[in-house]
């Protein structure tokens, strides 16, 4: 649901400036790989990696739901490798603030 709803909650006056690429890698119960294009102040989602991320981000899905819930920790989670990214972090706040918490 994560991904598929991305597209009803993104806040196009939040993600301003922000021209990125991002790619999703999901392990454990609900595998899957995402590219998510942020740009011009629309989002693009596609199921898969497709070019160059700017950003790279692996995450156990159950550790990445309780994060968005805010269950869990992020920072407990980086440091548990249940959630790792490749990247620029100020590219993760950035994609954040596009979404309402």
């Amino acid at each position: 649901g994560f991904l598929s709803g991305m597209r009803y909650t993104f806040q196009r006056g939040q993600s301003e400036g922000l021209n990125a690429v991002f790619h999703f890698t999901f392990t454990g119960k609900e595998p899957k790989t995402a590219t998510v294009v942020i740009r011009d102040k629309t989002i693009r989602v596609t199921d898969g990696h497709e070019g160059t991320p700017d950003l790279r981000l692996t995450a156990d899905s159950e550790t990445w739901l309780g994060f968005l819930a805010k269950e869990r920790s992020l920072l407990w989670a980086l440091l548990r490798r249940k959630i790792r990214f490749k990247g620029s972090p100020k590219l993760l706040v950035a994609f954040g603030k596009c979404f309402p918490s």
